[in-house]
């Protein structure tokens, strides 16, 4: 009998430990709540040390110069730079146009041109007309060849460039300039 009982004991012992370890998980409700954090982080927005700039679109791109209509000048760029002092007060701007410059004569006909930047004109909107220099590159292109020069315009301050002038062989042929 004593066999029995430590029997019916460990048995009582062993439903009661797994019927208190199974109701005690079904007393609990099931966490279902998710919580959810989220972290702005907002990057301050990069400040250049830049001068300001502005680029420009010509119209019409191109124009033929000459009597014999021998030169193509097409203007492939055009930005500007704002200019200032130490103190940062403008002291004007800075054009910078580049161009592509075509010998359309023939081989056999040899005409040879130049196109002097000191010899165009930018018009600008308060009526007068600043004169550029070369930067780079050649405007003497060979017969049925291309040329690519860059040409720069010095700008007084609180002016805005409208149109440049291009002169050649006694013909002057002008594109039109405006902020983009």
């Amino acid at each position: 009998m004593i066999k029995n009982i430590s029997k019916l004991a460990i048995i009582s012992a062993g439903v009661f430990a797994f019927s208190s370890c199974s109701n005690s998980s079904k007393d609990k409700p099931a966490d279902t709540t998710i919580t959810k954090t989220e972290t702005t982080v907002s990057v301050p927005a990069k400040e250049e040390n830049a001068p300001e700039s502005a680029d420009y679109t010509v119209s019409p791109d191109s124009a033929i110069l000459g009597k014999s209509k021998e030169a193509l000048v097409k203007v492939t760029g055009a930005s500007a730079v704002a200019l200032q002092d130490a103190e940062g007060k403008s002291t004007g701007s800075e054009l910078t146009v580049k161009l592509q410059i075509t010998n359309k004569s023939t081989l056999d006909a040899k005409k040879y041109f130049s196109i002097s930047a000191s010899d165009s004109r930018l018009e600008l909107d308060n009526g007068t007309s600043v004169p550029g220099h070369k930067e780079s590159g050649s405007a003497e292109p060979d017969a049925e060849a291309s040329t690519e020069t860059i040409w720069k315009f010095q700008l007084p301050a609180a002016t805005v460039p409208k149109k440049l002038n291009f002169f050649l062989d006694g013909t002057r042929v002008s594109v039109g300039l405006s902020k983009k």
